[in-house]
C-alpha cells in the first residue's frame, strides 16, 4: 500500500482525485458517500479591482463514491476536475508592515497554543508582536514560542499569577506599554478567539487615524441587551485599539483605575472616560459576535469582509483556519465572499455553500438565524447588523468542515447530512490558472 510520502508525490502529479480517507472521517460507518466536485481557477493578475458578486459555474452532480476497501484515493476523470469557471484574482502580495501593531491577549497556555495557527493568517510574517498573558507558562512555553517562530508570528509570553483572568486582562495595557518600541503607533487588546481576516484591510483602516493623537477605537455589542448591561465601550473579542498617546495618558491613573474591578474591557472603558476627554469610536467593520447559536446568517450575509471576528471557537463553531486557507489561492479578498451560481445557489467562500428556500429580490437583509436577545424592546440586532430578515428555515446548506492546501491548489470540503445515513460532500477545489484553463 502507498505510503504517506507516495501519495503526496503522486497527488502533486496527478491532483484529480477523491480522497477517500478525508470522506471516511465524515462517514465513518458508512460503506458509500454521495460527492460532487467544482474546480475553480483563479487568474492570478496585477489589473485586479474585486469580486463580482456573480459565478458563472453550474452547482454540480452528485455521484455515489464507495468507501469500502483500503483504497485511499479514487481517481477521477480529466473532464471531472476541469475548472468549471476561469475568474480573475489578485496576484500575491507581500505581506503587510505591522510592526507598528503590538496585540495583547489574557488567555491560558492550552489556549494560546491552539489559537496559534490561527494568529498565523493574520499576524505571520507581518512584524506585529502579540503578547500573551497567562497564569502560568511551565513547559509548554518552550513549545509555543517555537511553534510561533515557525509560523512568523512574534510572539512574546508574560507570566502573570492573580486569580481571576481578568485581572490579566486589564494589566495587559501596562503590558503594551512597556513593550512599545520606536515603530509602535497602537497597542490592540484582543481575545484568544479574536480573528482578522485581512491584515492589510486592518492596517489601511488604522491608517485612517492620526496616530499621533489619543484613540480608543472599536465595537459596541450586537445585542441591545448586552450594549445595557455592559456600557458603551470596545467590547474585547471585536478588538480594542488604543493609540500610544492615550496609553501614554493612562499610565498616571493605572492603579486607581484598579479599583473599577469589573470585565476587562468594561474597566478599560471606565478609565478612559474618567481620566481623559477621548470617547470611543465605533469602528463598523470590527464585530464583537455577540450571538448565540447558529450565527450563520452573520458569515453568509455577503456584505463587506468584517475587519475582525470573535466567538468562533466558543458560542459558534466556525473554522478561521480552514476558511483562512483560501487565501493562498484566491488572497484575502476572497474570504467569506459571497457568489451568486446559477439556480440561486450561493457560495459563501470558506464558510458554506447555500439555497434558500425562500427567494429575495433584496439581498442586503442578513439571516437572523442565531437565538432571540433577552432585550424586551423592538428590534435588539437592527441597529448594529440591519437590515435583518427571518430565519429561512428550510435553507439548504452544505457547510465548511476542512481545507487542505497542496502546491497551487486548495480543496475545501463541504458537506450536508441529508439523512440520518446520507451524508453529501461538495469539493470545492481552487486552483491557480494556467494557460490551458483560461
Amino acid at each position: 500500500m502507498p505510503g504517506p510520502l507516495t501519495e503526496l508525490v503522486y497527488s502533486l502529479f496527478n491532483p484529480c482525485y477523491v480522497d477517500l480517507d478525508l470522506l471516511r472521517q465524515y462517514s465513518p460507518t458508512s460503506s458509500s458517500i454521495e460527492y460532487a466536485r467544482l474546480e475553480i481557477a483563479v487568474d492570478q493578475s496585477d489589473n485586479f479591482t474585486g469580486y463580482t458578486d456573480t459565478l458563472d459555474a453550474k452547482f454540480p452532480k452528485f455521484r455515489t463514491v464507495s468507501l469500502e476497501g483500503d483504497a485511499q484515493r479514487q481517481d477521477l476523470s480529466a473532464e471531472r476536475c476541469a475548472p468549471a469557471v476561469t475568474i480573475q484574482g489578485p496576484r500575491p502580495r507581500p505581506r503587510p508592515d505591522a510592526s507598528h501593531l503590538v496585540f495583547g491577549v489574557a488567555t491560558s497556555m492550552e489556549r494560546l497554543l491552539e489559537s496559534l495557527d490561527a494568529f498565523a493568517h493574520w499576524a505571520g510574517g507581518t512584524n506585529a508582536r502579540i503578547l500573551a498573558v497567562v497564569d502560568s507558562a511551565g513547559a509548554a512555553k518552550k513549545e509555543a514560542l517555537a511553534r510561533a517562530e515557525a509560523l512568523g508570528i512574534r510572539l512574546v509570553i508574560r507570566e502573570k499569577a492573580v486569580e481571576e483572568r481578568l485581572d490579566r486582562w486589564f494589566y495587559l495595557v501596562r503590558y503594551l506599554y512597556e513593550l512599545r518600541d520606536d515603530n509602535t503607533q497602537w497597542t490592540v487588546l484582543i481575545d484568544d478567539d479574536t480573528f482578522f481576516p485581512s491584515m492589510e484591510r486592518l492596517v489601511d483602516r488604522l491608517a485612517t487615524y492620526d496616530p499621533t493623537q489619543p484613540h480608543y477605537v472599536g465595537s459596541v455589542t450586537e445585542d441591545l441587551y448586552q450594549l445595557y448591561s455592559g456600557g458603551l465601550m470596545a467590547y474585547g473579542g471585536a478588538g480594542i485599539f488604543l493609540s500610544l498617546p492615550l496609553v501614554q495618558q493612562l499610565q498616571p491613573f493605572f492603579d486607581e483605575c484598579y479599583v473599577f474591578k469589573s470585565g476587562g474591557d468594561r474597566m478599560l472603558s471606565q478609565c478612559i472616560y474618567a481620566h481623559t476627554n477621548t470617547k470611543l469610536t465605533w469602528e463598523k467593520g470590527l464585530f464583537q459576535v455577540d450571538l448565540r447559536g447558529d450565527a450563520s446568517g452573520f458569515y453568509e450575509a455577503g456584505r463587506e469582509q468584517p475587519l475582525s471576528v470573535h466567538h468562533w471557537k466558543s458560542w459558534f463553531q466556525a473554522d478561521m483556519v480552514a476558511l483562512s486557507k483560501v487565501a493562498s489561492i484566491a488572497g484575502d479578498e476572497a474570504l467569506l465572499h459571497r457568489w451568486l451560481l446559477p439556480r440561486d445557489w450561493y457560495l459563501v467562500n470558506g464558510f458554506s455553500v447555500i439555497q434558500y428556500a425562500t427567494i429575495s429580490d433584496d439581498p442586503l437583509p442578513m439571516e437572523q438565524t442565531w437565538d432571540d436577545s433577552k432585550y424586551t424592546g423592538p428590534d435588539p440586532f437592527t441597529f448594529s447588523l440591519g437590515p435583518l430578515r427571518r430565519k429561512d428555515e428550510n435553507k439548504i446548506s452544505y457547510r465548511l468542515q476542512t481545507a487542505v492546501a497542496e502546491r497551487e491548489r486548495v480543496r475545501q470540503i463541504y458537506t450536508r447530512q441529508v439523512e440520518p445515513e446520507r451524508l453529501e460532500v461538495l469539493e470545492v477545489v481552487w486552483v491557480v490558472a494556467s494557460a490551458d484553463n483560461q
